[in-house]
């Protein structure tokens, strides 16, 4: 869900400052040159400011929501670590796995149908509601039947009842499938962003942490999801100020789920590349080996996981608005691809380089095990946000199944790989996840080629990424070796060392080449520049507007009586 490419140039000359009114160095964006160069790998077109600033304004809020879930999530994570033991954690693990199954079948796969439909009608609306309340209905049955069984492959007792408690959250959450997705049609981000901050933080943050602590232990998640849930049905609703519940309406369900069907094999698709590698784990190694390799998993796909709905949803709708201008798309696409790269790239290897510093610090004294987890799982970090983009892609433009049948044989390379990762522990399993990342991504980039890219523009839009982390890299691991050396408190070492790659990466995007400067912080330079443009305007406008003049006084006296009306004369 990436890959690397020879699309970096000039790496043996000097470093030389960048050209006069180039972006770095201030000035305005250079105008790219003509579609026809697009193909053949050149530069991409100028998309019309309108839409850049609409789409790029949408990508700032996913970043402010990936910023606020991510400061929450590693919060809870850093507590709850360190009242929970690896086993218990394994538990909470298989129960996520269970829910994450119901969810993409009973709330994502119906979801999409309101997402991608041109025009939407009440009866559409209801017709989505009951379809969503039915699977809903459905799934918190299974499970509540299905628990014995599924606690019959684990090694803890206690699984069954968690499960069971855990089964009423399908059913809830199927109420804010209506009002979510619409929302996320709308890309109403500030207000999804307010519904999942508030109701990770009343639900994780404020519920489960008070039940661990008070040694609730596996039971501590669990309730905080069902609060979370609950907390997030209510926000959704009253944010969309829409009529809720939707009523149920049988006529036209068939219809709605013959067309949910390609989203159901989709989710299935999904499920698996997320939860194989768990399953594998679980099954061959143990609930506590699940433990260790879940909270290593959880820590590395955060960055990717955290922004993933909000990047999709601006993405998908994006292109299904734009089916027609394929111009346009292609140049959206390699814009967030070079977007996508320059933040991720560097990031997955700065986490593998401070994997042990950030484990101490997250985790605590009783997760050693996970270092070396964690350490192989960030290099997948690339690889899945150029995934989140290719899938979003292709579905907008239509191809549900083309996607269908290539998530299909990415979740087969993926499952071979786990179980075959098996045999070498969790180091062997993280490294055959990894590579069947690398394969599976592959199988995906058709996403490029729908939009008539060619590979040379793919390769020349990772050329700053590659430069800038191939140039921050080497002195902060070299400052983290010395650090280390010198038994350096974790949080002191981890600050430092993002404060190195910081700094190197600056410096490294400053004297860039020409041809490794990324044309994405250009455009996102200019779109900000032109909103500031327009809110200062809007404040000018707002202080000198003119100022009606006062109404003219009545008159004073008794009041003129109306005109009398001439009688008719017969």
């Amino acid at each position: 869900m990436g890959g690397s490419g020879s699309g970096v140039h000039d790496h043996g000359g000097p470093s030389r400052a960048p050209a006069e009114g180039s972006f770095l160095a201030g000035g305005a964006p250079p105008r790219p040159p003509a579609e026809g160069s697009l193909l053949a790998g050149g530069a991409p077109p100028r998309a019309p400011a309108e839409g850049s600033a609409k789409i790029f304004n949408r990508f700032v809020w996913s970043g402010g929501g990936f910023a606020v879930k991510a400061v929450l999530t590693l919060a809870t994570l850093a507590v709850l670590a360190r009242l929970l033991t690896p086993t218990e954690f394994g538990l909470v693990a298989v129960a996520w796995i269970v829910l994450d199954l119901t969810a993409r079948l009973g709330q994502t796969a119906v979801g999409h149908l309101l997402m991608q439909s041109d025009k939407l009608g009440a009866r559409d609306i209801d017709g989505v509601f009951t379809l969503a309340l039915a699977l809903g209905a459905t799934c918190s049955a299974a499970i509540w039947l299905l628990a014995p069984a599924i606690a019959a492959f684990s090694d803890a007792a206690a699984l069954a009842d968690l499960l069971r408690l855990l089964a009423f959250a399908p059913l809830v959450a199927s109420f804010s499938v209506v009002p979510a997705h619409l929302l996320r049609r709308e890309l109403r981000q500030p207000a999804l962003l307010a519904a999942d901050s508030s109701a990770y933080f009343i639900g994780y943050s404020c519920v489960a942490t008070i039940l661990a602590l008070n040694g609730w232990g596996a039971w501590a998640p669990i309730i905080g999801e069902l609060v979370r849930t609950a907390i997030h049905v209510g926000v959704v609703a009253a944010l969309h100020r829409g009529r809720f519940p939707p009523r149920l309406a049988l006529r036209g369900t068939r219809a709605l789920a013959a067309r949910a069907a390609g989203y159901l094999l989709t989710q299935a698709s999904g499920f698996v590349l997320n939860s194989a590698a768990s399953l594998a784990v679980w099954h061959t190694l143990g609930t506590a080996a699940l433990g260790y390799y879940s909270r290593a998993e959880r820590l590395a796909m955060l960055p990717t996981q955290a922004f993933h709905n909000t990047f999709f949803d601006v993405s998908f709708v994006a292109t299904a608005q734009r089916q027609a201008r394929r111009r346009q798309l292609r140049w959206y696409y390699l814009q967030a691809a070079e977007g996508l790269a320059l933040a991720a790239l560097p990031a997955s290897l700065l986490l593998a380089i401070a994997a042990p510093e950030v484990v101490a610090l997250m985790l605590g004294a009783q997760w050693p095990a996970s270092v070396p987890i964690l350490q192989v799982l960030a290099l997948a970090i690339p690889m899945q946000a150029w995934g989140t983009l290719n899938a979003a892609t292709m579905r907008g433009l239509g191809g549900v199944y083309r996607e269908t049948w290539r998530q299909a044989v990415y979740a087969g390379v993926l499952v071979a790989g786990a179980w075959l990762g098996t045999r070498h522990g969790l180091l062997g399993v993280a490294v055959g996840v990894v590579a069947a990342h690398l394969l599976g991504n592959l199988a995906l980039a058709q996403a490029a080629t729908m939009l008539d890219l060619r590979w040379p523009a793919l390769w020349r839009s990772l050329g700053p990424a590659l430069w800038t982390a191939g140039c921050a890299t080497p002195p902060t691991w070299a400052l983290l070796a010395w650090l280390r050396q010198a038994d350096s408190p974790p949080f002191l070492a981890l600050a430092a060392a993002v404060a190195a790659w910081g700094t190197a990466a600056f410096v490294a995007l400053r004297f860039a080449p020409r041809q490794l400067q990324p044309s994405s912080l250009q455009t996102l330079s200019a779109v900000m520049r032109h909103d500031a443009l327009k809110a200062g305007m809007r404040a000018l406008t707002a202080h000198h507007a003119p100022v009606a003049p006062p109404p003219a006084p009545k008159p004073k006296g008794p009041p003129t009586p109306p005109p009398s009306r001439p009688h008719d004369a017969r």
